[in-house]
């Protein structure tokens, strides 16, 4: 009966062996599992530290593009309210003109009446007609 003994702890040894082999590579297999297991965590930590400054900086600049909205629309305002005022000044400006040239002819007129009134004058020389008359734009 020793051979049968023999073989089997042969077998046995062999099988033993191929189980330490085989042990060794799970453990190893492990090892490595850990090593990118670590690496995920690490990854996934910067990721999400990635993802955070991303949205802030989307925040930001939401912020931002509702500011310049802001900014624009007043402005706008603003440019409507300037181009209303200048318009204004304009028509004031033509309204003065008038005046002026309206007081010019006025001037020349009584000029013209005085000079018609004086016995040595000669009635000949006619005044200076100043016009200015501005053409408006319609």
């Amino acid at each position: 009966m020793k051979p049968i003994t023999s073989d089997c702890k042969n077998l046995l040894r062999k099988e033993n062996e191929k189980l330490c082999i085989s042990k060794q590579v799970l453990e190893k297999k492990i090892e490595e599992l850990l090593d990118l297991q670590e690496q995920y965590k690490s990854r996934k930590v910067a990721m999400i530290r990635f993802l955070k400054e991303s949205s802030r900086k989307v925040t930001q600049l939401s912020d931002l593009v509702v500011f310049f909205k802001s900014t624009i629309h007043d402005m706008r305002k603003a440019i409507a309210s300037a181009e209303k005022s200048i318009d204004m000044l304009e028509n004031k400006c033509w309204y003065l003109e008038d005046i002026i040239s309206a007081k010019n002819r006025k001037i020349i007129t009584l000029a013209d009446q005085i000079l018609s009134k004086i016995e040595h004058s000669d009635v000949t020389i006619e005044p200076e007609i100043y016009s200015s008359t501005h053409e408006r734009k319609l």
